[in-house]
């Protein structure tokens, strides 16, 4: 359910909760028109990708390589 980074997996579900919940206390409901629609697609794919993104300081090898010294 969490992806690489908890932290980046946490951020993006809050973006999910935060759009529908504003779809729904504010909008009272779903979009009625195609503005509407893709504002609140857009907070949900947002919140996708967030999710599924990994932190820049965070490798998905199973045995990172050290890194790399310059030859001199």
């Amino acid at each position: 359910m969490l992806g690489s980074s908890w932290m980046t997996s946490a951020v993006g579900y809050l973006v999910i909760v935060l759009t529908v919940a504003q779809q729904v206390f504010t909008e009272q409901g779903l979009p009625s028109d195609a503005a509407g629609w893709i504002k609140f697609s857009g907070g949900i794919v947002t919140g996708v990708g967030i999710a599924l993104a990994k932190d820049f300081n965070k490798s998905n090898a199973p045995k990172p390589e050290p890194v790399a010294q310059s030859v001199q």
